[in-house]
């Protein structure tokens, strides 16, 4: 490929004269610029875009971290992120944490070595687990930007983008108490995260008496929900997250209870699994592209202007009823 400096000695005019022409510059004269864009044209000239952003100290680039590629929930919030990025002339690079620190340590660590302008990313389980912020602190330090989407960390102040974790689970459990359903329990395989930690303090701020299972991951919880089903008087459950929906709702089938009359289940969205269980679960919907497209947006204006306050979007659910849950009053 033709370089900048091939095209000036060709024209016999300045590095500085080329390259103004092709940016269209006002300094340039109409005839000269014809020439070499002519020139340009004709040769195949494609301009050197890293050393471009470089100059202006930017990449049009920024990192996403996600701590799950398998959740389909991530996918479309990577959805939400990619198609508001095209829009403002910005690239997107992904890396997953798999849920573990390191694995988010290292992909802080490559992003912050001038790679990207700044960063989206929901932190690993076991970051939230163990409450461990000196990564995020190093890139404050390099003042590198950073928006956390979905989850975050409640210690570190910072741009976020989450949903109404806790009402969402209160208006829920209000709901089931509405239509007559008192015997109400609560089943969750996210207790690590900070969702499903205001899911928690959501239902137990409407009703204190609840039957809750609660566990780190989907381990063991089948056996856990099977026997809470076969001892307790339960005819109303919510799922704090998708996963544990469609498993208790296999549960119940299993163990011959007639959904919706005998049992009725809401379960958090964050995918596509509760879209193909039967019957087909009341879900309480999180609107993942939109979180990707805010998430974007705030970390744009923090690019813009790197003093403003921070800012916590909270977006609002929405409940989808279908199969799993009574007729409403």
């Amino acid at each position: 490929m033709i370089t900048l400096k091939q095209l000036a000695q060709e024209l016999k005019v300045s590095v500085s004269t080329v390259s103004k022409a092709l940016s269209d510059s006002h300094e340039i004269s109409a005839e000269t610029k014809k020439k070499i864009l002519a020139l340009a044209k004709e040769r195949n000239y494609i301009p050197n875009n890293t050393a471009v952003n470089l100059r202006r100290k930017q990449t049009k680039t920024v990192g996403v971290v996600i701590p799950n590629i398998f959740n389909h929930f991530y996918t479309k919030i990577l959805h939400g992120i990619e198609s508001e990025a095209k829009k403002s002339g910005y690239k997107t690079i992904i890396t997953i944490s798999n849920e573990k620190l390191q694995d988010e340590k290292e992909s802080l660590e490559y992003f912050s070595n001038g790679s990207v302008d700044g960063i989206l990313l929901a932190p690993s389980d076991e970051t939230e687990k163990y409450k461990k912020i000196d990564h995020f602190l190093e890139l404050r330090s390099k003042e590198i930007p950073f928006v956390f989407f979905d989850r975050f960390i409640d210690e570190l102040p910072c741009d976020k983008v989450i949903i109404d974790d806790f009402d969402s689970a209160k208006n829920v459990i209000h709901f089931f108490e509405k239509n007559g359903m008192n015997d109400i329990a609560v089943i969750s395989s996210i207790k690590n995260i900070s969702t499903g930690k205001l899911r928690k303090q959501g239902v137990l701020s409407a009703n204190k008496n609840l039957k809750i299972v609660e566990l780190e991951s989907e381990i063991n919880l089948q056996d856990k929900v099977e026997e809470l089903l076969k001892k307790e008087k339960v005819n109303a459950i919510l799922c704090l997250d998708e996963l544990s929906g469609v498993i208790t709702l296999n549960i119940a089938r299993k163990l011959k209870f007639k959904i919706p009359k005998e049992l009725s289940i809401v379960s958090f969205n964050q995918g596509i699994l509760s879209k193909y269980s039967f019957p087909r679960l009341t879900t309480i919907n999180q609107h993942a592209t939109q979180i990707g497209r805010e998430s974007f947006q705030l970390l744009l204006n923090r690019l813009q202007d790197s003093k403003l306050e921070y800012q916590t979007k909270v977006l609002k659910t929405s409940l989808k009823f279908h199969k799993s849950t009574k007729n409403t009053l």
